[in-house]
This record gives C-alpha cells, sequence and structure tokens, in this order.
C-alpha cells in the first residue's frame, strides 16, 4: 500500500464542495451541524461498499479501513495507522485547499489515548451537534478505542443523521466520474448483447436444457476469462478495475423477483420470458442494465411491452434538473393508468434510484414520496417494470405469469432530456425471439380440415371474385406485421433525420465537388542545377528531373512535366512547329481541368509555341516529351490507386510448435497467375497462405487487426466451400490492389462418364447411384465441418477480434449488383454473394439508407440502392431484384435497423449526392430523406382502401345468369336507334359472314378427305357482348 499515490488536486477539489455545500446545505438537520464523524473499522467483505466506504472513495480514491475522519467547517482530521498516514501525508499543506490534519493510530496505547482525547475535545469545541453515518455498523480495534474515548461525552452530544446530506453530495458527478459510469456501462452493453444474448438464443435454438442460476454463472465468468474479456471489452483500458456490482441475474419460468439484488433460482431457462439484469462497476462506478426477452410472445404481451417503452422514452423527457423524483414517478404511474388501468396494480412501486460508488444510496429514488430533485450530472438506473402478469394464451404452465423490466443507466443533462449510457438494444423486433413461426398456421389449416370433415358435407364453390388465399387470422396478423413495420420504419427515418442534424451541424458543404489541393513542383533547388546542356539555348528533355528546359527570350527556362497539359507537331512547308499547353486554371472546362488558384494575382502561360527547320530534331523531342509524360501520368495513377494502402505489421510466426493448417485450399484471386492447391496457417497475429507458383511462390500475409469480416460459408447448396476475407485496407497482391481473399476448396470430385464402361454395361443401377449420392453427401458434411472448424480457431486465435459470419440463405434474394443475376445471402452485419467474382459485400453498419426503385404495379422486377453514411462514397446498386421477394427485401432490412424507402422510377443519385454533399447540414434541415419517403412503407397508410370481403353465394350467382339471360332476350326488342349505335361499336363479322366461312371451310375439309360435316361436332354459337 506503501506504492500508492492519492490525487491531492481531486481530494481537495471534493473536500472542499463537501464543505461549502454543507454551509448551504437545505437539510435543516445539518444547519446546527459542529462536526461530523465518519469512522471505518475492519474491512468486511459482506458489505464492500457502505456509505461510509463510498465517501472514503469519493475523497481518497482507496478505501481506507480502521480509519477515523472528522469534519468540521474549517478543517478536516483523518486519524489512522503509522502506514496510512505516510500515504496521507501528502494531503497537507497544499495552497488553496482545505485545512487537513493527519494523526498517527500507532501501538502506544497512552499516545492513542491522548490523540483520541484531542479529536473529542475539537468535536465538543465546534457544539454539542454532531453528524453521522447511520446505518454502517462496523468492528475493530480503533472503533472501540474511539467508543471508549467519545463514550463520556456522548450523553452530552446530540446526534443527527446525515445519511441524506452525503447522499446529495455524492449524487452529482464530476467528468471523470461520468466516465467512468459510461465505461461501466459499456461493458454491461456488450455482456448483454454480445454475449447473454447470443448464448441464450444458442440454447433455446439448438434445445439444450440449462439452469437460469448455471447461465448466471457463465455471465460471471466473462471477467475471469482473460480471452473472452478481451473480447467483449477492448476499448477498456484497465480491466483490472471492472468488477460485478451483483451477481448477474437471470429469470424464467414464471418466478421472478425485480428487486437490486434479486438472484438466479435453480430451475431451468424456459422458453417464455426471460429477464436478465446486469451491475458492472468501473473505478468503483456502478451501472445496471436489465432486458426482458420474450419468446414467441402472444399480441398481448407485445402490446404491454410497447406501453413500457413508451413510457421509458417519456420519463427520459420528464427526468430533467429541478423535477421531483416524487412527481416524475407519479407522472409515471399516471401515464399507466391513463394508456392501460388494468396494468396500473402491476407497475412497479420504484422507477429507479441514483447510482454511483454504492449500487443504490437509499435517498434518492423515483418512488412516491420522494422530496429529492434532479440535479444536472445526476447520474441514475431507470428501471420499469410490469409484475406478475397473467398470459391467458401460455403454451405451458410455465409461461403462463410473467413479468417485464427495463433497466437502463442514465445521465441528467443541463438543458436536455436525459441520455441513456447503456445501449443495448430494446426495440421488439430485438428483443423478441419466434422459434415456432410454422406451428401455429400448421394447427389452424390442421383444425379447419376436421371442422370442414365434421359435417360430412363437400365444400361449397366459392363464386366471389376475390378468391381468399389466407385464413383471416392469418390476415390481421400481417396487416398487424406490416403497420409495426411502418411504424418502425418511420423512427428510423425520424432517427437518421437526427442524427444527421447532429452530425452535420456547423458543417460547411464542399459545393458537391471534391476539395482539391494547389500542388507545387519543383524541377531543380537552384540554378546551378540545371544541367550543362542547358546553356546552348536548345529545348531539352531533363528525365532525371522530370522537366523540360525552354529557352525563352535566350534564358533557359525549366517546366516540370506535371505542368504540361499536352503536346501537338505539325509540319507547315520547311518549318516544324511544337506547341505545348501547360495546365492553367479556368482553362478547361471539366472537372479535372477545372485547377484551383494558390495565388489569384499570378500569371500563367497557357501555350508555348517553338518552330525549326531540323525536323528529325523535333520528331525527337516530340517523341520524348511525350514518353516522360506517359509515364508521369502513369506514377500518378499508380500513387491515387495506393493511396489508401496502409503499411501493416509484420506478421509474427509460432514459434516452437507446429501452426493449424487448412490443407489444400485455393485463393482467389490467384497470385502468379496459375492455380496451385497450397495450405493456410494461423499465426500469432494474422494467416499465412504461401501460394505455389513458377518463381517458388508468394507468400501472402493478412493481419488479424486488418481483418474487417470473416465468413464461412459451407457447400450445402453451392459448388465450394469457402473462408472469405473481406479487409479494412487494401493489400497489394503482385501488382493489384486487393480489398477481399477467399480461401476455397471444390465440393465434388471430377466426374467422368461411364457409360461406355464394360462394368456399367454389367452392373450400374439405381443403387450405385444412391451410393454416389450417400458419399457425396459424406463429402460434403466433412468439409463443411472442416471448414467451420479452422474459421473458429481463426476467430479463437485472434482473441475474437474477428468473428466468423455465416450467410442466410433462408433469407436470400437474387439480383444484379454488377453484370450477372447473382444470389445475394445476408449475414449477421452485411449483405453478400461470395460464389463468384466479382464479389459483392455491403457491410449494414455503414449503409444509411436504402431505396427501392421501379415499384410500381405490373412490374416484374425492382432495383435497390444503397447510400452509404459517407456521402463522398459513390451509392451501390442492386438490379433486377424479383418482385415477388419485395416483402422479403422489407422484412430484412427492417429487422436489421435499416431505414428504406420507394420509389416508382429510377433517380439520378449522381444528382442527388452532389446536392446532399454540397450543403448537408441544409439538407437534413430541409427533411433529409424524406422526400423519398412519399411511396414508402414510411408514410402514413390512412388513404388505403380496405379490400372488399364482398361474396356472392351460389344461389345469387345462379340468379344473375338468369337475369343476364333474359337480358339478353330482350335485347333484339330495343330501339333501331340503339341497334345502330351497338353494330357501328362492333368490330367483328355478323352471322351471315361466319356461317359462310364455316360452311366453305367444311366443303375444303371434304376434299381433302378429312371427316365428314355431318359427323363432326357441332360448333358452339359465339356470344355476343
Amino acid at each position: 500500500m506503501s506504492e500508492v499515490q492519492l490525487d491531492t488536486v481531486a481530494f481537495h477539489r471534493r473536500a472542499k464542495r463537501l464543505l461549502d455545500l454543507w454551509a448551504v446545505s437545505e437539510y435543516p438537520e445539518c444547519r446546527d451541524i459542529g462536526s461530523i464523524v465518519v469512522i471505518q473499522g475492519r474491512a468486511d467483505e459482506k458489505k464492500p461498499y457502505t456509505k461510509t466506504i463510498a465517501m472514503q472513495m469519493w475523497l481518497l480514491g482507496y478505501e481506507f479501513p480502521n480509519t477515523l475522519m472528522i469534519f468540521t467547517k474549517e478543517k478536516v482530521y483523518i486519524l489512522a495507522s503509522q502506514k496510512k498516514a505516510k500515504i496521507l501525508q501528502p494531503l497537507q499543506s497544499v495552497a488553496d485547499g482545505v485545512l487537513l490534519e493527519v494523526l498517527v493510530h500507532g501501538k502506544d496505547a497512552d499516545k492513542n489515548k491522548e490523540t483520541f482525547s484531542t479529536l473529542v475535545s475539537v468535536i465538543t469545541g465546534n457544539g454539542s451537534s454532531v453528524g453521522v453515518l447511520t446505518d454502517d455498523a462496523t468492528d475493530g480495534k480503533i472503533v472501540d478505542e474511539w467508543a471508549a474515548a467519545y463514550g463520556p461525552e456522548k450523553a452530552a452530544i446530540t446526534e443527527h443523521s446525515v445519511n441524506h446530506f452525503v447522499s446529495s453530495v455524492l449524487a452529482v458527478k464530476e467528468e471523470s466520474e461520468i466516465e467512468s459510469e459510461k465505461t461501466a456501462a459499456t461493458m454491461c452493453t456488450s455482456a448483454m448483447q454480445d454475449y447473454f444474448i447470443d448464448e441464450m438464443a444458442r440454447t433455446f435454438d439448438e434445445g439444450k436444457s440449462i439452469s437460469n442460476e448455471k447461465i448466471a454463472e457463465k455471465m460471471a465468468n466473462v471477467l475471469v476469462n482473460d480471452k473472452l474479456a478481451k473480447r467483449l471489452f477492448p476499448k477498456v483500458p484497465i480491466l483490472d478495475m471492472a468488477e460485478w456490482t451483483a451477481h448477474p441475474s437471470v429469470q424464467s419460468g414464471g418466478k421472478y423477483d425485480l428487486s437490486p439484488n434479486a438472484g438466479s433460482s435453480s430451475a431451468q431457462l424456459h422458453a417464455g420470458t426471460v429477464v436478465c439484469t446486469l451491475s458492472m462497476r468501473y473505478f468503483m462506478y456502478s451501472a445496471s442494465i436489465s432486458r426482458t426477452f420474450m419468446i414467441d410472445p402472444t399480441p398481448e404481451q407485445e402490446s404491454n411491452y410497447s406501453l413500457l417503452l413508451g413510457l421509458h422514452k417519456k420519463m427520459l423527457g420528464w427526468m430533467r434538473p429541478g423535477a421531483v423524483m416524487g412527481e416524475v414517478y407519479a407522472k409515471a404511474a399516471e401515464h399507466v393508468k391513463e394508456s392501460r388501468s388494468d396494468l396500473l396494480d402491476h407497475f412497479s412501486k420504484s422507477c429507479g434510484w441514483v447510482t454511483g460508488i454504492e449500487m443504490s444510496d437509499g435517498v434518492n429514488e423515483l418512488k412516491a414520496g420522494c422530496a429529492e430533485t434532479l440535479k444536472p450530472n445526476m447520474v441514475l438506473v431507470l428501471r420499469l417494470g410490469l409484475e406478475n402478469m397473467t398470459n391467458q394464451k401460455a403454451a405451458d404452465k410455465l409461461s403462463k405469469n410473467y413479468t417485464f423490466q427495463l433497466i437502463d443507466t442514465v445521465v441528467v443533462k443541463e438543458e436536455s432530456d436525459a441520455v441513456v449510457i447503456t445501449l443495448c438494444s430494446k426495440e421488439p423486433n430485438d428483443v423478441s425471439f419466434f422459434f415456432n413461426d410454422e406451428e401455429p398456421a400448421a394447427e389452424t389449416k390442421r383444425a379447419a380440415k376436421r371442422e370442414n370433415g365434421a359435417g360430412g358435407q363437400r365444400p361449397t364453390t366459392r363464386k366471389s371474385a376475390i378468391l381468399p388465399s389466407k385464413f383471416r387470422s392469418e390476415e390481421k396478423e400481417e396487416e398487424s406485421s406490416t403497420r409495426k413495420r411502418r411504424e418502425h420504419q418511420k423512427e428510423l427515418l425520424n432517427r437518421l433525420l437526427v442524427e444527421g442534424r447532429r452530425r452535420f451541424a456547423g458543417e460547411a458543404g464542399d459545393n458537391g465537388e471534391e476539395r482539391r489541393e494547389v500542388k507545387k513542383f519543383e524541377s531543380y533547388k537552384r540554378e546551378t542545377a540545371l544541367p550543362r546542356e542547358a546553356r546552348s539555348g536548345k529545348i531539352l528533355v531533363d528525365e532525371r528531373a522530370d522537366s523540360i528546359i525552354l529557352p525563352i527570350y535566350g534564358m533557359s527556362v525549366p517546366f516540370h512535366i506535371s505542368t504540361l497539359k499536352n503536346i501537338s507537331k505539325n509540319d507547315e512547308g520547311e518549318y516544324v512547329y511544337l506547341r505545348l499547353n501547360m495546365v492553367s486554371p479556368g482553362q478547361g472546362v471539366g472537372k479535372k481541368d477545372n485547377l484551383p488558384i494558390g495565388d489569384p494575382g499570378s500569371t500563367f502561360v497557357r501555350s508555348l509555341t517553338f518552330r525549326s527547320t531540323d525536323g528529325a530534331r523535333m520528331n525527337e523531342i516530340y517523341h520524348s516529351i511525350t514518353m516522360l509524360k506517359r509515364d508521369q501520368v502513369k506514377r500518378e495513377t499508380e500513387k491515387q490507386q495506393m493511396a489508401d494502402i496502409v503499411q501493416q505489421d509484420k506478421l509474427v510466426p509460432i514459434q516452437g510448435q507446429r501452426p493449424e493448417r487448412l490443407p489444400d485450399v485455393f485463393m482467389r484471386p490467384v497470385a502468379d497467375g496459375k492455380r496451385f492447391p497450397a495450405a493456410l496457417e494461423i499465426h500469432a497475429n494474422g494467416l499465412r497462405y504461401m501460394s505455389a507458383g513458377r518463381a517458388g511462390g508468394t507468400a501472402v500475409n493478412i493481419l488479424f487487426n486488418n481483418i474487417r469480416h470473416l465468413f464461412y460459408q459451407p457447400c450445402d447448396y453451392e459448388l465450394l466451400v469457402l473462408i472469405h476475407v473481406h479487409l479494412k485496407n487494401p493489400i497489394m497482391l503482385g501488382k493489384k490492389k486487393i480489398q477481399d481473399i477467399q480461401f476455397y476448396r471444390e465440393a465434388s470430385d471430377a466426374s467422368f462418364d461411364e457409360t461406355g464402361n464394360r462394368r456399367r454395361r454389367i452392373r450400374y443401377g439405381d443403387e450405385d447411384e444412391i451410393e454416389a449420392e450417400q458419399e457425396e453427401r459424406r463429402r460434403r458434411r466433412k468439409l463443411n465441418k472442416e471448414f467451420k472448424e479452422f474459421a473458429a480457431k481463426i476467430a479463437e486465435a485472434s482473441n475474437h477480434e474477428v468473428e466468423v459470419d455465416t450467410p442466410f440463405r433462408e433469407v436470400a434474394f437474387s439480383g444484379v449488383p454488377s453484370r450477372a443475376n447473382v444470389l445475394l445471402q445476408p449475414t449477421v452485419d452485411c449483405l453478400v454473394h461470395l460464389s463468384d467474382t466479382p464479389f459483392f459485400i455491403i457491410t449494414v453498419a455503414d449503409v444509411e439508407i436504402v431505396h427501392l426503385e421501379r415499384v410500381q404495379f405490373g412490374l416484374k422486377n425492382f432495383d435497390m440502392v444503397f447510400v452509404f453514411k459517407d456521402f463522398k462514397r459513390a451509392p451501390v446498386h442492386v438490379n433486377t431484384v424479383p418482385m415477388k421477394q419485395l416483402d422479403n427485401v422489407k422484412e430484412w432490412l427492417d429487422s436489421v435497423n435499416l431505414a428504406y424507402t420507394e420509389g416508382p422510377i429510377n433517380l439520378n443519385w449522381t444528382q442527388i449526392m452532389k446536392t446532399v454533399n454540397k450543403d448537408p447540414a441544409g439538407f437534413y434541415e430541409d427533411g433529409g430523406w424524406s422526400f423519398l419517403a412519399q411511396d414508402s412503407d414510411a408514410e402514413d397508410d390512412e388513404s388505403e382502401e380496405e379490400e372488399s370481403e364482398f361474396t356472392v353465394s351460389e344461389d345469387e350467382f345462379e340468379e344473375e345468369d338468369d337475369s343476364e339471360s333474359s337480358q339478353g332476350s330482350d335485347f333484339g326488342e330495343e330501339s333501331d336507334e340503339s341497334m345502330e349505335d351497338d353494330e357501328d361499336d362492333e368490330s367483328g363479322e355478323d352471322w351471315d359472314e361466319l356461317e359462310a366461312k364455316a360452311k366453305a371451310y367444311d366443303e375444303k375439309r371434304v376434299r381433302s378427305g378429312g371427316d365428314e360435316p355431318a359427323t363432326r361436332a357441332p360448333a358452339k354459337r359465339a356470344r355476343r357482348r
């Protein structure tokens, strides 16, 4: 402990704040208090964070057992052991600090009595009222000796609790404290969304059995497992300062306890309603999070959860400085009463508390009757719950009773709504899991069949024009999901608008053009560096300096080759003319020619013309300048292509053991022009692939810190099994710049024809084909297992900096991203096509919005446009997506929280992005992407007409037929005028002409040997309409 160094500045700043607030305290019991006594005995692991310890940590940064602190309004006294006193000594005699005296509690009993007597005199000298921290029972040698010295004077002293006062002082956080709170909140978020959700979903998906207690224990071991902790918390500076505030709590199966320190039951994790609560500390400061996960929720459960989620958003607006905590809770209860009065009895009795070094200070709570007020920079645990509700449509007994809880850690701001710092999604789409989507529909169909068969009658044929293809319950469910999707899209578009305004606030545009810098070129540093040949007054091409030396008025003037735009040569009579056009601002009409001007007052040379009768010399100069310019353009092009190439670290080979290898795999793109199999190896900080080739092979090194995405695609429906690496920064492979590298193996052997083989002639039947198919399936399973395990080893070797992602073929759709129509498969983070080149990979996190073009009735296909958050990046088009997959595409986009819009025509995205880049702030102020949403799901659907459910019975249908026939018989009784009008409108032939044609046709068939007219079937009489 002798190595401990205290933060002197923080101590005096906080101690001074404590004394200043004491002088103007709003609490009546503190006004007459002359001193405050804080004593801590021996350390007790069962009570790790009492208010006494919280006060020590707030002032000193560490816990000091067996220490007595006495505060007066002018001075602070600290009594501690000799070692602790040595640590505390630097806090004394600080300019502009509080007065501090450090006393030593040693082994000399007489000297200790004298010291205690001095401190008792300090207390009595400041009045008979003393403030103490109640409910902090402690014991130890120093506590006993203090009781013996303080006891005789205690009768004349009145003690007052200062719990409220100390809690109010500790409740308002400094910036450094809020940073620690944010780090703890980030750890809670990562543990919840990157570990628990995956574990829970995997458990339910694979049908495994695990207890609530066991999965909570696995959560608790996250901080013990170094590799897992580094993967989950890569941005936490010092992991050793992280700890659990309370043991993780996982509750399911109908039994729930929402108290802050509730544990997990030993019952099995049940696929109904699961409540997970996590609380973590970083540098002593605590943050909490809780999420409720619903498995196959009913509409009533979804409605109840939406109520809780809506209340959560409202409370963030109510939690402003000056608001009384009890009144905030009253508003919440009133909101529940107005929205759903039947849920008021289930609403939690407390909506949160102030947190910090203490998980809950027991004073500042959002509950009925609390008179404390919210202040800026307070950090609170916002807790909303609906307890002990009943699910009338429960699938099993354990799902009948359920409870919802939402907990977030929030910071009270000065002039805005409270801000959530536990950024784990709580949207219904992200906390609802559906494992039995198909079972209800199948059960409904079976029930319908039973009902139809029970009557013993054949169902009546439907005569309506609109034929139903779904049950009414299914139609209602589809309408409900569509409505939810529309509401979610509105929220996403509003979020984009708010985020865009915040991101581009005060930022000027670039007029839609790329910012270009003025380039300066230097041919020679001094005149003496010019070649000797330049004195001859001739045109000279200096390839070493990339310059052209031109004679102008008897002087040799060098021009760098970059200043030359082009050169032309003309022959006119006996003269040869060379015209050199130089680069200068304002002469071109294209974007490339519109160069910036460094100094507007400069004079520029636009062109120079030279003539000579020496045609051979002029041809030589023309050729030299042309070649020099070509080489310069080539170098500039290569430089631009290499601009985003980042120098990588060196690969560190594994020493002392053989690296993990995946043998006999091919690489795309090919390194040396020919395809040879080689091994992919895992080393300490990356992958190595030694490709075989003519020149001994090329080593391709891929570092873990340069891998953005790692994909594994099985060969179940493909010809290849592959591992695909998408890089953050491109690397050079030979002379090519690549950002995607793929390692694959073919799933099937080379096929051959056995039709002429003797073995096939003698014995080849269905058994052989079945055996061959079974062998191919076994080979595919083996390849999938080998590649999947190797991909998992890559993730483990990288300490899970790289995670394996697998495409979901079930939600794939076809489209044309380049030239060919390919299958595009979503993954967790991307939309990919990996089977053929060119590869197609779009990261969802990079996308701002997706616009669906050509969405209109009558078209078979539509197009997708992905607009990126980086507006300088050109939008990516995916064309010719089948219209039948429109709903699937919308569902996927909505599930990954991507806002989308739709329209009937293709848009000019080059012009749109130019407008956006010209003034991004103004673009969002004018509504952002709302101009795209006029025909999309994000718009209101109030104007849509309900689909008609009108049906006609069989009797009515027959009556209509009779009426039509009767109307046809009355047709001839109409006036001649109407007949003439009808005949004018009719474009067909009359009956006489038709009869004549039929008779001629019959006679022709008889002459050609066909059937007799009398034997053929009579022609049907055509009906006129």
